[in-house]
């Protein structure tokens, strides 16, 4: 059973990757409110198709993730059943209470997906990750259970939790929030 680890070049190139994706013009003074989350976990190899490229991942609850490594992937054949890896997961939620730009309205929904891997030098890895810009309303709030429902222009409900009440003064529903969502995660092997 191989062990693995996330080197810091690879959460660095999370960073560099997020970083890239922030392209969005940023209007002045708006209300709202940001989150974020690192879960580090293991997870164990249990099935592999090097033709497919897919991956099964048991996580640390039991629960099986079958993931596709693209092309980018280099090295891929260094993978095995029963290794275990190390993943990060990195993800961040941004919420303005604000009208939006013209050029959010003209584009309430622009998805950006980056992908890096590790140089040769290092163990094989690599990084994914997205981020989503989304011109939503305000459907629904429950200032008891700390809960935001917002509708996407895809036509999609969300539910925010944990949202502080006080937060939630002053809103309506109806009101519009521009949502900037990104999410990475980061993979690595490290041979023992």
């Amino acid at each position: 059973m191989n062990r693995v680890s996330i080197p810091f070049i690879l959460l660095a190139g999370i960073a560099s990757l997020l970083t890239s994706c922030a392209m969005f013009e940023q209007p002045a003074e708006p209300r709202g409110g940001e989150r974020a989350v690192a879960i580090l976990m293991d997870a164990q190899v249990t099935a592999i198709d090097y033709e497919t490229r897919e991956v099964s991942l048991r996580g640390p609850f039991g629960n099986i993730v079958t993931l596709t490594a693209g092309d980018h992937i280099e090295r891929f054949e260094n993978i095995a059943v029963d290794d275990i890896v190390a993943t990060t997961y990195i993800a961040s939620l941004v919420g303005e209470l604000r009208e939006p730009t013209e050029e959010e309205i003209a584009n309430p929904w622009v998805e950006i997906d980056g992908a890096a891997t590790a140089t040769p030098e290092s163990e094989p890895g690599a990084i994914v990750g997205r981020m989503i810009r989304a011109v939503c309303s305000i459907e629904g709030m429950n200032r008891l259970t700390g809960s935001v429902t917002v509708l996407d222009s895809r036509g999609k409900y969300h539910v925010i939790s944990d949202v502080d009440p006080e937060e939630m003064e002053g809103v309506t529903l109806g009101d519009t929030i521009v949502l900037t969502y990104s999410e990475a995660m980061a993979i690595t092997l490290e041979k023992r």
